[in-house]
């Protein structure tokens, strides 16, 4: 009953907010103002995108900042962050390219691996070959789409990264600015540094976390001579970012690769990256982290779409740690308001549910 009344009364609040929304929307494109106004937030997207990056990166020029001046820390942080980006599209994107072209090579096989299999044990599918030429021929289609969505992206983060760099140098003008426009800069301030410590310390984890699986599994599956050894150690890896279903679904693809890659099933090959997966989420990850992330999975599944929107393919594979920064700017801004002192990785992840609910009690006490 009270969860029916809290509804009851956010419906309330939200309904007269949506009817306005819909209404104006509504006024917008009889008047043909809402396709400009569309057109306009586009043209904006690259400045949003740079406040985005500078936020990312103010951690690393704070760290920075205590041996040097802050010119130059932002110097040396945007230029590490090109370099990096260089190094990967040399080193890694060739690799990748081939491993994909392989995979591409032997998926024939792998096709009439699964028709044999289908006939051994007559199970009836259909015409197998319309379903080869028409999800095949799709399959492509909606990746060449998703990458051109993702390239078209490119130039507008271009622009959004540079616009993040002049962010990052004025960054002292936006403090003193903001401390005389906001009451409550120090409640901000508090918020914006404790997110960006969190933050930092998140992404510098989950890096390790990454390399940790990427190059574990990479290693067993290449000694196992599984084709394709590094690209399914790096979508292994990303998947266990997605809270609840990610590793399944990488040990399943584990699994598909080694049914239809070998005459006998490598049980041993499974078994040991079975275990990998169990020693990082039950040891690696507790010990790099020192708390578990626990994302909400609306949490998630919001962000799936935000990314996609925002960076295509690249914005799904990345959703689970967009949607782990905003529950840590969640949780910080909690923080910010519960106390003045900068929060650490312990501090804002105190219950605040359990909060809430001593303080409920203490007022029907009182």
């Amino acid at each position: 009953m009270k969860l029916l009344e809290c509804l009851r009364i956010y419906a309330k609040k939200l309904l007269p907010l949506f009817i306005c929304c819909l209404v104006l929307i509504l006024i917008l494109k009889q008047t043909q103002l809402f396709e400009w106004l569309l057109s306009l937030y586009h043209s904006f997207v690259p400045v949003f995108g740079g406040i985005v990056i500078a936020l990312f990166l103010q951690p690393f020029i704070d760290k920075l900042k205590r041996h040097c001046s802050t010119k130059l820390s932002v110097f040396i942080v945007y230029t590490a962050i090109i370099i990096f980006l260089l190094v990967f599209a040399i080193g890694m994107i060739p690799l990748l390219y081939h491993q994909l072209m392989d995979f591409v090579t032997i998926l024939p096989s792998w096709i009439a691996r699964l028709e044999d299999f289908l006939d051994h044990y007559h199970i009836a599918f259909g015409n197998i070959e319309d379903f080869k030429n028409k999800y095949m021929q799709e399959g492509y289609v909606l990746v060449i789409d998703s990458l051109k969505t993702t390239m078209s992206t490119f130039t507008d983060y271009g622009i959004a990264f540079f616009t993040a760099f002049f962010l990052s140098l004025d960054l002292d003008y936006w403090k003193r600015s903001a401390k005389k426009l906001w009451k409550d800069y120090k409640r901000y301030a508090n918020f914006y540094h404790t997110m960006s410590n969190i933050v930092y310390q998140y992404l510098c984890g989950t890096l390790l976390d990454l390399l940790f699986i990427t190059l574990s599994v990479g290693v067993v599956l290449y000694i196992f001579d599984f084709p394709n050894a590094i690209l399914y150690a790096i979508i292994l890896a990303l998947l266990n970012l997605f809270p609840y279903i990610g590793a399944t679904l990488g040990l399943i693809l584990i699994a598909i690769a080694g049914a239809l890659s070998y005459k006998e099933f490598p049980w041993l090959a499974f078994g040991i990256v079975w275990c990998i997966q169990q020693l990082e989420s039950n040891i690696i990850q507790p010990l790099i982290f020192n708390h578990t992330m626990n994302v909400r999975p609306i949490l998630s599944f919001i962000f799936i779409f935000i990314g996609e929107a925002l960076f295509g393919v690249v914005g799904v594979i990345l959703s689970p740690i967009f949607a782990s920064i905003a529950q840590i700017a969640i949780r910080s801004y909690l923080h910010a308001k519960t106390s003045d002192q900068l929060g650490e990785w312990e501090d804002i992840w105190q219950d605040f549910d359990e909060v809430m609910k001593e303080e409920k009690t203490n007022a029907y006490r009182k």
